[in-house]
């Protein structure tokens, strides 16, 4: 087994990675880097880390190769959604006009974009980048026993007294 020697900036780098990064699968290398620092063997690392143990030895050969600076980085596959690039345009386009139905939402996005969505993806996509929030509206009801022009007139009056 290989013997790893890590510097003080090295432990200090891997001690805040292991909680702060942003990728949770970097995470989980500093945890397995952390685990190998305080001299556990592989097979406890693995079981901690609750990785397999070839994971283990993949994390600690790139270690052994690049450092932390192979570790870190993550090259995963990110997908990317085909109505990102025209998302400055839409969101323009639905805060001047808000749509009032998804599907209407739709029909505006495959006009202005070209781009042909069902109504699940268009729902998210209105709701978690360009952060548009569906209302509910209602009518605002009458009390029993009142017209409306007699509840208007007592809303009006408690309005003119708190003044």
């Amino acid at each position: 087994m290989c013997r790893f020697e890590f510097t003080e900036e090295e432990l200090k780098t891997i001690l805040h990675d292991r909680y702060r990064h942003p990728d949770p699968r970097v995470q989980q290398r500093m945890e397995i880097l952390w685990l190998k620092a305080q001299g556990e063997t592989h097979e406890r690392i693995a079981v901690l880390s609750d990785v397999s143990r070839r994971t283990v030895q993949r994390v600690l050969d790139l270690f052994e190769r690049n450092r932390l600076a192979g570790v870190r980085p993550f090259h995963g596959h990110v997908p990317q959604s085909a109505l990102a690039p025209h998302q400055a345009t839409l969101e323009a386009e639905f805060t001047a006009r808000p749509p009032h139905t998804v599907g209407e939402a739709c029909q505006r996005i495959e006009q202005l974009t070209g781009v042909v969505r069902k109504r699940e993806p268009v729902r998210c996509f209105l709701r978690d980048r360009l952060g548009l929030r569906w209302r509910k509206t209602a009518a605002i009801p009458v009390p029993p026993k009142k017209s409306v022009a007699e509840h208007a007139a007592e809303q009006a009056a408690f309005l003119k007294d708190r003044a």
